[in-house]
């Protein structure tokens, strides 16, 4: 009875792992529900076959299954489905074989699959810790090499839990396998390596969970991005025409008054004044880069409503190999940063300057006053605002941003000129078409 258990308990861990493997790997549209209904139905026709006792029939209902679970569920491509399905089922075989012959070398008379419980609930539960620690292994190479972003260097800080369970395990064994114990007692070691199995497995669903969650946030700041970027160009832009209707109408007066001007200096003078006004409420068009300049334009109009100098420089560097959504990303999340510091300091300044450094390399240098140097926790900035949740996202895009262009970010802040400054590094790319 206890092996039948037993059983139960490492198909649900099966159940689990398929999904959470499958998942990572094939989002898929269809819904969760879906896929869980589906992933627990398949196991319990796996339980059952797997209770007729019959080899043959084992590892054929498993090879189609997990297939098929992966093709129609997960929306696999038949090839990848038959290829991971290979590998779980290799992984899993392997793993048992490993644990079954190296008991047998360490342990005399050892007979784990038919004379005691510990040693067969022992074997199952190490076989079950190495085989979805490998697959976890080939799960993040696989992500990894789909999107470049999804490395982490703290994915493997976790395979310190199994790697620590499997001696704990071996050790507890030991200790079963050379004490004479009752039946309670053999039955509460028995679900120690089953609750060690299963902490193993919820230790990489929560992070994997953490970092979906982390996702969504992303998206939800980028969303945020947007509204307020569409926000504050339509008030630049309303404030720009109501600027136009304002000067058109007093164009009429200013002809009238150049008509009955008489000295040429005095015209100049007249002219030179209304050119002024013109310049002031004339689109930013400093470079070929359509974006670049909205970009500009847009924060031309906005420090001149909130009385901050902005003083943009591009030179020979337009940045058309950065995608238009990527360049608002990061340079509206910059600037944003440099407004709000610049606002509040004495003197209100923000420069922009986008050069080219050689043949190779761009370069972008933010430079804005700042009263208080920035916190900052091992040189990553840290958000003083009250919602940190989303505007302590705002660097991270940033530097998630200019990972995808391979691009150096670095800031400094100088103390005695009160001016905080931002540099980055990118490599030039060959320019796609902007369709």
């Amino acid at each position: 009875m206890l092996k039948v258990i037993c059983d139960i308990f490492m198909y649900i861990f099966e159940a689990l792992f398929l999904y959470n493997y499958a998942n990572g790997l094939f989002p898929g549209k269809k819904k969760a529900s879906v896929k869980i209904i589906a992933v627990i139905c398949v196991n319990i026709i796996l339980f059952i076959t797997y209770r007729s006792e019959v080899e043959a029939i084992n590892i054929l209902s498993l090879l189609i299954l997990y297939f098929l679970t992966l093709w129609c569920i997960f929306d696999a491509h038949p090839g990848k489905a038959l290829f991971h399905t290979s590998l779980l089922i290799s992984a899993m075989a392997v793993a048992e074989i490993a644990v079954i012959n190296s008991c047998s070398v360490f342990f005399d008379n050892f007979n784990a699959m038919h004379s005691d419980i510990v040693a067969y609930i022992y074997v199952i539960v190490t076989s079950k810790i190495i085989y979805f620690s490998v697959m976890q292994f080939v799960k993040m190479i696989c992500v990894t090499r789909v999107d470049k972003n999804a490395k982490d260097s703290f994915f493997w800080i976790l395979f310190l839990f199994p790697a620590i369970s499997i001696p704990v395990c071996l050790l507890v064994f030991y200790v079963a396998d050379n004490i004479q114990m009752s039946d309670s007692l053999r039955i509460i070691i028995s679900g120690i390596f089953v609750f060690v199995l299963f902490a193993d497995l919820v230790v990489f669903m929560v992070y994997d969970r953490a970092n979906r969650n982390k996702a969504e946030l992303y998206e939800l700041k980028t969303i945020k991005l947007r509204q307020e970027f569409d926000e504050k160009y339509f008030d630049a832009i309303e404030q720009s025409q109501e600027e136009i209707r304002q000067f058109s109408h007093d164009m009429k007066n200013h002809l009238l008054q150049i008509r009955y001007l008489e000295n040429v200096d005095e015209i100049h003078s007249y002219l030179d004044d209304v050119i002024a006004d013109v310049e002031k409420i004339s689109y930013v068009g400093i470079s070929s880069n359509k974006m670049l300049n909205l970009i500009i334009s847009k924060y031309s109009a906005l420090c001149e409503k909130k009385r901050i100098k902005f003083v943009p420089e591009v030179k020979l560097a337009n940045l058309k190999y950065v995608e238009d959504y990527d360049l608002s990303t990061l340079l509206n999340n910059l600037l944003d940063n440099a407004v709000e510091a610049a606002e509040m300091s004495e003197e209100k300044i923000i420069e922009l300057n986008i050069f080219s450094k050689n043949r190779n390399f761009d370069g972008i240098i933010i430079k804005n006053t700042c009263e208080m140097a920035p916190k900052h926790k091992n040189y990553e900035l840290i958000t003083t605002k009250k919602d940190k949740l989303l505007h302590g996202l705002g660097v991270s895009i940033v530097k998630k941003t200019l990972k995808k262009y391979d691009a150096i970010y670095d800031w400094r802040y100088s103390e005695t000129e009160k001016m905080f400054e931002t540099n980055i590094v990118l490599p030039k790319r060959p320019v796609q078409s902007k369709e």
